[in-house]
Formats: structure tokens, C-alpha cells, sequence
């Protein structure tokens, strides 16, 4: 790697909006199930009224929907969009919707905007600068930080731009996300050496700006640097968060000041972020072994054992007390995310475990219970096929070309999201987008009652997520479906995406683009068979 330039953590686009059906959106499991992620929400004191205006959904309480989405995604696709000059013209790094299903989409180029049935109403052009890390809308503006160190705002109606502000000093190419709260921007910035990664680079600092005029607000500087930045707000004082050492941080939300820090694993990296809970616990994320280790993987001079390298899922209340701590089998190198799921009792914790970019490393999803950390299930997912993940080898030239990052390596997993009806969604690092439930309770998701997945054929980032709305559900991937039938109704040099019509089907859209291969298993009767 010559450049920071040279490395990203996704790679050119597709879009799904995923369209559920009404016999799907309550049943006598998922009704109840639906009633207490609502209860769950009801400290909320913020006053917004978007669906999921950041990647990481409403806060206070992350990445847990009001809505119900499909199941059976492998029969729902409604829409999708892939940029109009080729498959690998830009990449992509999250959504979010507004109160009228609007989705929004940063990329590597800009920002743009979707109306619910797939047609872009505007795009904002960030180029040569580089929009990496997930989007948020607030109060009538879109918000995303870019490489060169600028932070700005756009008119979520027009698309133009209401401020900009240069923080001077650069922005990583990690996959964090852009958050908003309390009239407050939370940023990560001041990209530079010395840092425990394989760049010997990340974020050394934290940037509050003034979500109307784009003013700095306040600095801080944590023990260790951030990576895959992403802050929470357990109420409307304070922020959470945690550097990449696994140690969790509590500040004022409008003057930074240090409430407490707990935690972490000394000169360690991991990949992954916090989540936060609607109990009032803050889970923090760490690998166990030394950052060299991780060094080694990266750069393809692995052995085989890192697959395995273990990993710490820690839960501390609000004053910073640890509550409890397990161990991964495996490194959890994404976000974790916190909420009733379906078949089990209160609260639980999804968090997906992978060593990314190691072929034949198996990437698994453990599903924890919030309150003692006690293992509840676990899916096997997809194996790392080829020598990078999908889609990432492809295109080099004609990213280059157009001005982005040549190649990527994404999160093993996109960051999960949980339906109102306890079903988790989440993205694999080899192309298929997941529904999981463990219907049955035995501690295994498996099986076409369990397992549902649409192939995309292409990696998600750590920084998306699927966005749940009403009938609805949207997620960023990486390239377009590679196949001859897919490239055919795929059109990739058409201006604007294939859209049907949910009403052309009750309310469900049908399947329009064929799979591709890809690692991995689909089971059929609790009997696993290759799946692509």
C-alpha cells in the first residue's frame, strides 16, 4: 500500500430496498416482540421524527427498528441502484431514512438521496475529497465528514450545501459514522502517526461542531486512538464511546468534559464499535491479542490460527462499572447490537465475530444475553472464498480511474440491525444480506425457518446497516450482482434504477435478479447445504 488512499472498507455499490409483507409484520410472536422494543424506547427524549436517521438507527437505543422487515429477503427485493457510469464508479458506506421512507446514501464521491421507490432526487458531489463514513440526517440537513478533515451539512430538500467546515487536519478511511444529537456533531478526526494499526495511522482525536453553524465546539483526546468511530447517547447531556482498544469513554455532550473512562485491552485494535443498550448498559468490544498479530493478518503473512484469535464483549452501566465480560471465539470486529430478538426472553446482544480478509476464515453471528452475557445462539456464516472478499480484486482500474480508493478491505460483517419482530439483519463479508431467528430455541440458527438470505455479490461495510421502516427495509453493499442473467436486468449503464411498484404485488415486490455463487451454507431441515 503506497497511499492511505489505497485502502478503503467497501467497495462499489448496490442498494436494496427490500420490501416486507404485511402478512409478515405481526404475528402472535412478532406482536409482542413489537411491543417491547417500543416499550424499551420509551426514555427517548429526543424530539426527531426520522425512521432511522443515523446508520446506527434512533437513539438513545442503537440499531433496534419500530418496524417490522421482511423475513424471506431472498423473495423481496423492490428496488436497487448501482452508480449510472459502472458497477465500480464508487463505493458505499450506509443509509438512513427519513419520515417519508427517503433513503439516504454516502459513497466514497458524495451523498444522494432515493425517493422510496428507488429514483434519485439529488446528489451532492464531494470529490476529490472522499465522504467514508456513514451519514446522519438532522433537523432538515444531511451530515458527513470527508478525508481531507471538512465536515458538512446539506439541505436534505435540494441537496445543496448549508456549511462546510475544515477541521484542519485529515479524516481516516475507516468506516465510522457520522451522528447527531442535541444540536451537537460528533466527529472523529486528526488522522495521523503513531497508532497501534498496520498503517501505523488512525484518528487521535474527537471533534464536537454546532450542528447549525458547522463552529468547533470542543476537542478531546483519548489514552489510545479510534477506529471505526461511532458515538451513542445514553440522554441529552451526555456522549459514549469507545477507542480501539475496547476502553469506554463518557463526556459531556456540550463541553466534552471527562465524566469517566473503564476498560480496554492495551495496545490492542479492533475493528469493531460500541453499542447501547435501552437497559442502561454500554457494550464495548476489544480483541485480546496484540495489535502485531493483527498486523501479520493484514498484510497476508497470517497463519491460520488468527481465525480464531480471541476477543473480549464487555457491559458497563452508565457510571462505568463492568458489569460482566465474556470471550469470543473469534475476533468481534464490528458493532454490536442490542434488543429483543425473536423466540427469546428480554434483551440480548448481537455480535457478529470474523477475522476478515483470510481465506478460509468462517465468519459466525453470536447472540448473547444482555444481562449476564450467557451464549443464547449462534449462526456459522460464510467462508472467505478468495484471497480478498468479495467483489474487492474487481474494478481496480476503473476505480482509479474515477478518482476513489483502488481496492478495499471490508468488516467481515456490516453492523446488525434488529427488526421490531426480533428478526436480525446484517451483511457478510462474501456478498449474501441475512434474516436470522432462532425459531425453535436450540441454540443453532439454522434452516430455511431461521436462515433467509439474498445474494448481492459483493462485501458490506462495518459502517452500514440495514435501515427498518414500515414495509421496508434498505441497505448498502458493495457491487452489483455479477452474473449474466443479474447483469442483464441489473443495466449497468442505465441512468436511474429498475423499480417495481409494491403494489404490482400486495404490497410484496418479487425477486427480479438472479444469485451469484458465493461461499457459505444454506440449511435445508437443520441439514446445512452449500448455498449461492
Amino acid at each position: 500500500w503506497k497511499t492511505l488512499r489505497d485502502l478503503c472498507h467497501m467497495i462499489p455499490i448496490l442498494l436494496l430496498a427490500i420490501a416486507a409483507a404485511s402478512a409478515e409484520s405481526c404475528n402472535d410472536e412478532g406482536c409482542g416482540v413489537n411491543f417491547l422494543q417500543s416499550a424499551s424506547r420509551l426514555q427517548r427524549t429526543d424530539t426527531e421524527e426520522y425512521i432511522w436517521p443515523s446508520a446506527r438507527g434512533s437513539f438513545p437505543f442503537v440499531a433496534v427498528g419500530k418496524d417490522s422487515g421482511p423475513f424471506q429477503v431472498n423473495t423481496s427485493l423492490a428496488w436497487s441502484w448501482h452508480h449510472p457510469e459502472g458497477r465500480f464508479h464508487t463505493l458505499t458506506f450506509g443509509t438512513v431514512l427519513d419520515h417519508e421512507q427517503n433513503v439516504y446514501l454516502a459513497a466514497a464521491d458524495g451523498l444522494r438521496k432515493f425517493d422510496p421507490h428507488g429514483k434519485v432526487l439529488w446528489e451532492h458531489k464531494s470529490l476529490p475529497a472522499h465522504i467514508i463514513n456513514s451519514p446522519a440526517i438532522y433537523q432538515g440537513a444531511v451530515y458527513a465528514t470527508d478525508t481531507f478533515g471538512g465536515v458538512r451539512a446539506v439541505d436534505m430538500v435540494t441537496g445543496e450545501k448549508l456549511w462546510h467546515t475544515e477541521m484542519g487536519e485529515a479524516v481516516g478511511d475507516d468506516n465510522g459514522f457520522n451522528v447527531v444529537h442535541g444540536g451537537v456533531v460528533v466527529t472523529a478526526a486528526d488522522w495521523r502517526a503513531p497508532a497501534p494499526t498496520f498503517l501505523n495511522a488512525a484518528n487521535q482525536k474527537i471533534r464536537a461542531l454546532n450542528a447549525s453553524t458547522g463552529g468547533i465546539l470542543w476537542t478531546y483526546t483519548p489514552d489510545t486512538t479510534l477506529w471505526n468511530f461511532l458515538p451513542l447517547f445514553p440522554d441529552d447531556k451526555t456522549v459514549v464511546f469507545q477507542d480501539m482498544s475496547g476502553r469506554v469513554y463518557r463526556l459531556g455532550l456540550f463541553d466534552g468534559r471527562e465524566i469517566w473512562k473503564a476498560g480496554g485491552i492495551k495496545n490492542t485494535w479492533t475493528d469493531g464499535s460500541a453499542a447501547l443498550g435501552s437497559n442502561g448498559l454500554v457494550y464495548s468490544v476489544s480483541n485480546n491479542w496484540p495489535t502485531l498479530l493483527g498486523i501479520t493478518n493484514l498484510s497476508g503473512l497470517a497463519s491460520r490460527h488468527l481465525e480464531t484469535s480471541p476477543g473480549t464483549l464487555s457491559a458497563y452501566d452508565l457510571d462505568g462499572n463492568l458489569k460482566w465480560k465474556v470471550t469470543t471465539p473469534k475476533p468481534p470486529n464490528n458493532a454490536p447490537a442490542v434488543g429483543k430478538i425473536h423466540g427469546w426472553d428480554g434483551l440480548s446482544v448481537i455480535m457478529p465475530i470474523c477475522q476478515q480478509v483470510q481465506q478460509g476464515a468462517t465468519c459466525d453471528v453470536h447472540a448473547y444475553d444482555a444481562e449476564s452475557g450467557r451464549l443464547r445462539w449462534v449462526f456459522n456464516g460464510p467462508t472467505q472464498k478468495g484471497l480478498l472478499q468479495a467483489a474487492d480484486l474487481e474494478g481496480i482500474g476503473e476505480r482509479v480511474s474515477s478518482g476513489i480508493q483502488r481496492w478495499c478491505m471490508p468488516n467481515g460483517w456490516s453492523a446488525p440491525s434488529i427488526g421490531a419482530d426480533g428478526t436480525v439483519y446484517l451483511g457478510s463479508e462474501e456478498g449474501p444480506f441475512f434474516a436470522l431467528r432462532d425459531a425453535d430455541r436450540d441454540g443453532r440458527v439454522l434452516g430455511e425457518q431461521e436462515v433467509s438470505h439474498f445474494q448481492t455479490g459483493a462485501a458490506f461495510p462495518g459502517s452500514s446497516s440495514a435501515a427498518i421502516a414500515p414495509n421496508m427495509v434498505a441497505v448498502s453493499s458493495a457491487t452489483p450482482f455479477s452474473s449474466s442473467k443479474a447483469e442483464a436486468r441489473a443495466r449497468p449503464k442505465a441512468t436511474a434504477p429498475e423499480t417495481k411498484s409494491p403494489q404490482d404485488h400486495g404490497q410484496r415486490t418479487e425477486l427480479r435478479l438472479s444469485y451469484v455463487g458465493g461461499p457459505g451454507v444454506l440449511s435445508k431441515g437443520k441439514q446445512p447445504v452449500e448455498w449461492g
